[in-house]
């Protein structure tokens, strides 16, 4: 059996809205740091020694990740396709208020088009999909252990969409209805520095909420 603890990284300057970066180079918060030191005493107590720890290319997640790493004496492995869906392009939104580039977050899911770039830098839905299969995939050749993930929250929405419509990389017409995605995935995104449980028996997958804690 394998068993992956899957964490959505602590507060960052976006979830804040302090300030607008490149996705890939958003920061914790002070009140983030805070988080990643309580997952981490978390962490410790509940998964001491894991096989491997996994964190995505993007600066939050290697910054929650550090204050375990440290504890445990390991390195994290960078697992890229467990980036977050980056679907506005930076060069758009840097001069704009929070509530307008919300507006265009809100216009590119009423668009519903799964194909649909907003610049050829950016992540379409067919991606995001794509992605988050991929690493499926990566974790069911894994031996049998305990593992930790550093994440996004939008890439566990994902996930848990695909298990939900039993996806197995199969034709899925639903999978790329992104209205209805949106509506699932605003109801089930993780709170900063919450911990999800993903079990692979051999044959089954099942995924379930084990700490409940932080602040969006």
């Amino acid at each position: 059996m394998k068993k992956f603890y899957l964490i959505r990284h602590a507060q960052s300057e976006s979830n804040a809205m302090q300030k607008v970066s490149p996705n890939a180079n958003i920061a914790l918060t002070k009140l983030g740091e805070k988080q990643a030191c309580e997952v981490a005493e978390w962490l410790i107590t509940h998964v001491p020694t894991p096989d491997k720890v996994f964190v995505s290319p993007y600066i939050r997640t290697h910054q929650t990740a550090q204050p375990y790493l440290d504890k445990i004496n390991q390195k994290a492995d960078v697992i890229e396709p467990l980036r977050e869906f980056n679907y506005l392009d930076y060069e758009h939104i840097k001069d704009l208020t929070y509530p307008q580039i919300t507006k265009l977050a809100d216009d590119y899911w009423a668009k519903g088009e799964p194909s649909h770039k907003d610049s050829p830098t950016t992540d379409d839905f067919i991606n995001l999909i794509n992605r988050v299969k991929m690493v499926r995939d990566e974790f069911g050749l894994l031996p049998d252990g305990t593992y930790v993930v550093f994440t996004h929250g939008m890439w566990l929405g994902m996930l848990m969409w695909q298990l939900v419509l039993g996806y197995q990389g199969h034709d899925c017409p639903r999978l790329l209805n992104m209205h209805k995605f949106r509506e699932f995935e605003l109801t089930v995104r993780p709170k900063n520095c919450e911990v999800y449980a993903l079990i692979y028996d051999g044959k089954h997958s099942t995924i379930s909420k084990v700490r409940i804690r932080g602040e969006d």
